[in-house]
């Protein structure tokens, strides 16, 4: 299947790379920068920050596609064969868009986690939820977009300090919330995936069953020691909260969820990718309150 799809994505390149390379010289003075971004929140970074001087679509947009499991198509490669810029996660999330840029040789490939952020393979690869993610998104993109079209380069650089400045009430309600774990006695928490452990970690949580988490990630079942323990954990309340991430459906982790509500310990539920019709902001503002409301009652 994988040669199979080398072969289309070579013929679909082939047929379009001298117009291709034509049409990137032209992006470098006078249109517009084509990016296309694996996910729909690091797109909209990248249109905020390219505002009329760029064009920008995202591979994965609705929140039923798991990019992990995605399978690029032929059209997909074409899509980034006319591209300048290809913006990932990186970090093995997305890492299907390190092959189509190797097999198109067009677009530059930008990876938030390697590029960005200097991160290592291996670490958490949900980086959407570090805070300095996003405006360190922002920042690079401004310089990035500038060498292609220097004659923009203020513009690109402005509308990237207004995105960051975007994103203060979302560091504000992080403020909030920082101050509260604080006064918690028990700050330990179980996650059902490594989803939202950077945003954990940074409000001051430690999670507690990383063998669980590891394992669901994985696709593998825990071994019945650490369900055990968890089970335990949760019927004691010896945890603050149990954060779910709602866009796995997986029975083990059904039954955790049942369990930690039976024994009153509160749920937190939050999403992978961006639920439709909200923006990151609004994402992220939605899941820092529904976290707060927890912690209040």
């Amino acid at each position: 299947m994988k040669r199979f799809w080398v072969l289309l994505v070579g013929l679909v390149i082939g047929g379009g790379l001298l117009t291709g390379c034509q049409s990137k010289s032209e992006s470098t003075n006078n249109s517009k920068i084509k990016v296309v971004a694996t996910t729909n929140f690091y797109g909209a970074v990248a249109k905020a920050v390219g505002g009329k001087h760029v064009q920008v679509s995202s591979i994965i947009n609705k929140p039923s596609v798991d990019p992990h499991d995605f399978e690029p198509t032929p059209a997909v490669a074409k899509q980034v064969s006319q591209a300048d810029v290809a913006l990932a996660n990186g970090l093995g999330y997305d890492g299907w868009m390190n092959k189509v840029v190797r097999s198109t040789k067009q677009a530059k490939l930008i990876r938030v986690g390697e590029d960005m952020l200097q991160r290592k393979a291996g670490v958490n690869e949900h980086l959407w939820y570090d805070a300095k993610t996003m405006p360190a998104t922002a920042t690079y993109l401004a310089k990035q977009f500038a060498k292609q079209q220097p004659q923009h380069r203020a513009y690109f650089k402005a509308n990237a300090k207004k995105y960051i400045a975007s994103l203060k009430p979302i560091q504000q309600e992080r403020q909030q919330l920082q101050a509260k774990v604080k006064q918690l006695s028990n700050r330990q928490v179980f996650v059902s995936e490594p989803v939202f452990d950077y945003a954990l970690t940074s409000l001051g949580f430690k999670v507690a069953n990383r063998d669980f988490e590891n394992a669901v990630e994985k696709g593998t079942d825990p071994s019945p020691q650490v369900i055990h323990k968890m089970q335990r954990g949760l019927k004691n309340k010896q945890v603050a909260l149990f954060v779910n991430n709602q866009q796995v459906s997986d029975k083990i982790v059904t039954n955790m969820v049942t369990l930690a509500k039976q024994h009153q310990v509160p749920v937190l539920n939050v999403t992978e990718t961006m639920p439709a019709k909200l923006t990151y902001q609004q994402w992220m503002l939605k899941q820092y309150r529904q976290l707060n409301q927890l912690l209040t009652d």
